[in-house]
């Protein structure tokens, strides 16, 4: 844990819905607080609040177009991380395993609502839920959640049950970080993800290894395990055949896994052990700060 918390960037993270308040009509939400940043100028529409009106900004155009002020306010905000503590999260070939991967991410990003002033809540699943934590002030769950992926594993073999985790999900709408390596069949992730798609916010980190889409150079043979299903398999490595066969089905399962988070219009980053996930984590959220 030490060495995972040494790692924690600051990153901020951005939602894509808006939020009605009291003072200046309606805005980009973000954290808790009571001021107001400003953000454009635009023409005022049947039903906005007068007191967002840019008298000065008006004038200029000759009174020909009333313009009004766009303010960002900031908002508390309910962020979830919902993690895949499957067994296929303990494969790893380079730096460190998924799983740990996966702890490293959720750390910085709950380090992040802390700074925030942000609730954040947490939901572990395998071929069932096995964690489930509210909804409280991320003081303390910055340290126990990249803990708690660590220390638990899924207790049954078996596709991990998404749909079960995100159906845990509150009614409010809330910024939900899915982390996870995807590994199960495309239909369930689908209608997991689309059951969700228009109450919550979803940002899904896709994990993986580089040894699930490329075979090593040598020709060899090699007993394999399906971390899921606990089978054995003795398997020859070898023939270009082979190998194209596997980056080709990795490759058209990645297209077909971005084809469903475009569909569903959610936010989706692949990240392995060498990414440098703080940069692309930033790169990935002031995309969706301009997209606001």
């Amino acid at each position: 844990m030490k060495d995972i918390l040494s790692k924690i960037a600051e990153v901020d993270y951005y939602v894509r819905w808006y939020s009605g308040q009291h003072d200046l009509g309606v805005w980009p939400s973000r954290r808790v607080g009571g001021s107001a940043e400003f953000e454009a100028i635009e023409e005022y529409q049947l039903g906005d609040n007068p007191r967002s009106i840019n008298w000065a900004a008006t004038a200029r155009t000759g009174g020909h177009r009333i313009l009004k002020n766009l303010r960002l306010t900031e908002a508390k905000l309910a962020v979830f991380f919902v993690v895949d503590l499957s067994r296929s999260m303990d494969f790893g070939t380079t730096r460190v395993t998924k799983r740990r991967l996966a702890a490293e991410i959720t750390a910085i990003l709950a380090h992040a609502a802390w700074r925030c002033g942000d609730k954040v809540g947490f939901i572990g699943y395998g071929s069932d839920v096995e964690v489930q934590w509210p909804l409280r002030s991320p003081k303390d769950y910055r340290f126990l959640i990249p803990q708690k992926i660590l220390e638990t594993k899924a207790g049954g073999h078996g596709e991990p049950s998404l749909g079960e985790a995100l159906w845990r999900l509150p009614p409010k709408r809330s910024l939900v970080f899915l982390v996870s390596d995807f590994q199960e069949g495309l239909e369930g992730i689908e209608k997991a993800l689309r059951s969700v798609a228009l109450v919550h916010d979803v940002v899904s980190l896709v994990l993986w290894d580089p040894r699930e889409k490329v075979l090593p150079e040598r020709r060899c043979i090699v007993a394999v395990k399906d971390l899921e299903s606990g089978r054995k398999k003795t398997v020859w490595l070898g023939g270009t055949g082979i190998k194209r066969s596997v980056h080709r089905k990795a490759a058209s399962r990645d297209n077909r896994l971005r084809t469903v988070f475009q569909t569903l219009c959610m936010d989706a980053l692949w990240i392995h052990q060498e990414t440098y996930y703080v940069r692309e984590l930033s790169k990935l959220f002031v995309v969706r700060r301009r997209a606001n």
